[in-house]
C-alpha cells in the first residue's frame, strides 16, 4: 500500500520530532515530595521536571497500603501537569529497614504479576507520568535477582503505556542491583548521600557515585546525581540550619554537615558534566529567596541549558571585557584605548558581566581592571558563582569615556574552572576594556607534608600513638580495599611532582593513589617489609599531575601496614635532606585498562604490548589466593568467583607489575 503525506503533515512530523528530541535532551531536575512535609502550592514548579510523590507501600502478596493524604497527591498533579511537570509515585523508600514486602513479592510470580497491575492501575487513577521504585537494599544472590525480574516486568508494563520507570539506588556499593536494571529504567536516581554521619555529602562523594554506576555501565543519559537538603547527624532540614544561623554560602554549621549553595551548584555542574539530572531530597527542606537552593540548582540549569559550558579563559592572562559568557545591561562600542578593539559601556547600577574562567593555580592575584568615565562615583565588585566579593575598586572622574586608566585589586581565588562575575554595585556611568589577572603567590618552594591523619573521609581505618620521628599519631588497622582521602590538596602548577609515605609494616604491602575519588589512577607502591609496625621507612612515586586541587586518595590494595604521613614536592623543588626514595610505578601500571569493573564472567585487558604469558594472581579481601596462573588470551575468566571485592596482579615481562582493585558481581 503506498503512502503519501500532505506538506502540512510533514512539517507536523517535523515538529514532533524536533520536540522530542528537545525532550530526550532536556537536562532533569527531580524533586521528591513527601506525603507528611510541604504544602503542593509553595513548590517551585518552574524550576523542575519531574516530582515523586513519596511513598506508596506495597503489601507482601502484592497489595498495594492506602496512599497517605491522597488529595494532596492529586493537587500535586494538577499543579505540577499545569506547569509542565511530570509526576512519579515513588514506592517504598527507606521504611525503618524494612523491605520484606518487596522481598516477599519479588520472590512470587504470582505476586509480581498483581503488583505491577496494581502500579499500573494505581498510575492511570491518579494521572501519574510513571513509578519510581525505592526497593533500596535487595540482597545479594536470589534477592538481586527478584529485584532485577521486578524492574524488567514493570519496565514492560510502564513502557507499554508511554509512562516512566526509575529507581532510586545507594549511592556507591550497590553490587546488588544487577546491571541488567539498566535497560529497564528511564533512568536511576543516585542516593550521594547518608554515606557517613557527618560528611555524609561531600562533593567527593558525588565524584565517587557517579564514577562507581558509570564504571559499571550506566550510560550518562541514565544518570541522575541526588543531593539532599538537609544536614547529618541532626537531621535537620537547611531551612532549619539557616534560621539557626547556619551561613547558605558553607557546608557545616555547629557540627552539623549539609550542602551550601556554592556545593549545590558544583554538584548540579557535575551532573551536567558527567549525567544527565540531579535529584532532591526532599523540596519542603528548601527555603525561599535568594538562599534557595532549588534556585541555586536552576541558576546553573538555566546558565548550562543543556549545552556545553562555554569556553574558559586562562588566569593569569588578559581577558578583554566584550568577551563575557553573560551578561546583563551593558553595551560594546569602539574604543580608542592602546590596541583598539571593543569595550563595554553603559555599565551603570545592577549591570554585570561574566566570565567563565580556569586559573591554573590556586593563590591571591593582582587583577587590573582598565575603566574610562567621564562622571565617576562608579564602583565594580569581582564576585564568584556563590555571590561572595572577592575584590572591588572605585572608579574616579577619568576625564572622559575613553581615558583610560588602570585600578588593581588583589582576589584570593581556587584553582580549577570557575564563574567570576563583573558586577556594578553603584555606578552613574562607566567603559570597561579588559581585566588582567598577575599572581602574586610564589612558586613552591618545598615539599607539602599532610599527616595520615588529617584524612577528610575514610573507610575502615583508625588512628594510634606513633612512635616515629616527630611523635603524633599514624593510621593503622590498615586492611585491604580500605581507603583515606585529603580534600583540597593543590597542585599549584602542572608537571611531575614526587608523592612520598611513611609507611612501616612487618611483612610488606602494596598501595595506590588516586585523584577525585579515582577518577584518576597515580599508580601502586610496594611497601617494603620494616620488621614491624612502628618501624617506618619513606617510599614514593613520581606522577604528572595537571594543576588544580583534587582531593588525593590512598588506597590498600593489601593491608598490613600503617601510615604515618605523606609530602608532596614539585619536581625540581628542595626536597627535605635525608629522603629516601624509590619508585614503583611500571610501565605496565601507567597504561594498563581492566574493565568492566563491577565484573561479570571475564575481566578484559588493554595495554600497549601483550599480555599473553603474563603471570597473575587474584586475592580476596583477606589475602587468600583464590585464581592465579598465566594468562592466554588478552582476559581472564572470573566466573567462579563469589560477588565481592578482589584484588588482581599482574606481572608482564618487560613491563613490570600493576595491582588493582575489582569488583564481582552476583550473575
Amino acid at each position: 500500500m503506498k503512502i503519501t503525506f500532505s506538506l502540512k503533515q510533514v512539517l507536523l512530523l517535523l515538529l514532533l520530532l524536533l520536540s522530542s528530541a528537545s525532550t530526550f535532551a532536556q537536562f532533569r531536575v527531580i524533586g521528591y515530595v513527601p506525603s507528611w512535609a510541604g504544602d503542593v502550592n509553595s513548590v517551585q514548579y518552574s524550576k523542575l521536571t519531574h516530582i515523586n510523590y513519596a511513598f506508596l507501600l506495597p503489601t507482601a502478596t502484592g497489595g498495594l497500603q492506602p496512599i497517605e493524604n491522597p488529595s494532596k497527591l492529586q493537587s500535586l498533579v494538577s499543579l505540577a501537569h499545569a506547569n509542565g511537570v511530570k509526576v512519579l509515585i515513588s514506592v517504598g523508600g527507606w521504611n525503618d529497614g524494612n523491605d520484606s514486602g518487596f522481598e516477599s513479592i519479588g520472590a512470587n510470580a504470582a505476586y509480581r504479576n498483581t503488583f505491577v497491575t496494581n502500579l499500573v492501575n494505581f498510575a492511570n487513577q491518579y494521572n501519574l507520568d510513571g513509578v519510581d521504585i525505592d526497593w533500596e537494599y535487595p540482597d545479594a544472590g536470589a534477592s538481586a535477582n527478584n529485584h532485577a525480574l521486578l524492574m524488567q516486568q514493570l519496565s514492560t508494563e510502564m513502557h507499554s503505556r508511554g509512562k516512566l520507570l526509575t529507581a532510586a539506588v545507594v549511592g556507591t556499593g550497590g553490587a546488588s542491583i544487577l546491571n541488567s536494571v539498566f535497560t529497564s529504567v528511564d533512568f536511576l536516581n543516585l542516593m550521594a548521600y547518608d554515606f557517613n554521619n557527618f560528611d555524609h555529602s561531600t562533593y567527593d562523594y558525588a565524584v565517587q557515585s557517579i564514577n562507581y554506576w558509570k564504571g559499571r555501565g550506566l550510560p550518562a543519559n541514565k544518570t541522575v546525581l541526588g543531593v539532599p537538603f538537609y544536614g547529618r547527624p541532626t537531621w535537620e532540614s537547611y531551612a532549619q540550619l539557616l534560621a539557626r544561623g547556619a551561613s547558605p554560602n558553607a557546608d557545616v554549621f555547629d557540627g552539623v554537615g549539609y550542602n551550601g549553595i556554592p556545593t549545590i551548584k558544583s554538584k548540579t555542574n557535575l551532573a551536567f558534566d558527567q549525567g544527565s539530572g540531579i535529584m532532591i531530597w526532599e523540596l519542603s527542606q528548601d527555603v525561599t529567596g535568594a538562599n534557595s537552593l532549588l534556585t541555586a540548582i536552576n541558576q546553573v540549569v538555566v546558565q548550562r541549558n543543556g549545552t556545553n559550558p562555554p569556553p574558559a579563559q586562562a588566569v593569569p592572562g588578559r581577558i578583554e571585557a566584550e568577551s563575557s559568557s553573560a551578561q546583563s545591561g551593558t553595551q560594546t562600542e569602539t574604543t580608542t584605548d592602546t590596541g583598539g578593539g571593543l569595550n563595554v559601556a553603559w555599565y551603570e547600577t545592577g549591570d554585570w558581566l561574566d566570565y567563565s574562567v580556569n586559573v591554573a593555580a590556586a593563590g591571591s592575584y593582582t587583577v587590573g581592571f582598565r575603566v574610562a568615565s567621564a562622571y565617576g562615583g562608579a564602583t565594580l565588585q569581582l564576585r564568584n558563582s556563590a555571590g561572595a566579593v572577592l575584590g572591588s575598586i572605585n572608579v574616579g572622574n577619568t576625564g572622559g569615556w575613553q581615558n583610560w586608566q588602570t585600578i588593581n585589586a588583589t582576589v584570593t581565588l581556587p584553582a580549577g574552572r570557575q564563574t567570576l562575575r563583573l558586577y556594578a554595585s553603584a555606578s552613574t556611568g562607566c567603559n570597561v576594556n579588559w581585566l588582567t589577572f598577575a599572581s602574586t603567590t610564589p612558586p613552591p618552594t618545598s615539599s607539602t607534608t599532610i599527616q595520615a591523619e588529617a584524612f577528610t573521609s575514610m573507610q575502615g581505618v583508625q588512628v594510634e600513638t606513633t612512635t616515629d620521628t616527630g611523635g603524633g599519631q599514624n593510621v593503622g588497622y590498615i586492611d585491604a580495599t580500605d581507603w583515606m582521602a585529603y580534600a583540597n590538596v593543590n597542585f599549584p602548577t602542572s608537571g611531575t611532582y614526587t608523592i612520598e609515605y611513611r609507611v612501616a609494616s612487618p611483612s610488606g604491602s602494596t598501595l595506590s593513589s588516586d585523584l577525585n575519588a579515582g577518577s584518576t589512577q597515580l599508580g601502586n607502591v610496594a611497601i617494603p617489609a620494616t620488621g614491624g609496625w612502628q618501624n617506618w621507612t619513606t617510599v614514593s612515586q613520581t606522577v604528572n599531575i595537571n594543576a588544580g586541587t583534587y582531593s588525593f586518595g590512598v588506597y590498600a590494595q593489601a593491608g598490613g601496614w600503617n601510615f604515618n604521613w605523606l609530602r608532596i614536592t614539585k619536581a625540581g623543588a628542595a626536597r627535605p635532606a635525608g629522603t629516601a626514595l624509590t619508585t614503583s610505578v611500571s610501565t605496565l601500571d601507567r597504561n594498563l585498562e581492566v574493565y568492566p569493573n563491577p565484573a561479570g564472567r571475564a575481566l578484559h585487558f588493554r595495554a600497549d604490548a601483550s599480555l599473553i604469558g603474563s603471570q597473575y594472581q587474584v586475592f580476596d579481601v583477606t589475602g587468600r589466593t583464590v585464581l592465579s596462573g598465566q594468562l592466554s588470551a588478552a582476559d581472564l575468566d572470573v566466573s567462579t568467583l563469589k560477588a565481592g571485592v578482589y584484588t588482581l596482579r599482574l606481572s608482564a615481562e618487560g613491563q613490570g607489575s600493576v595491582t588493582r582493585r575489582f569488583v564481582k558481581e552476583m550473575e
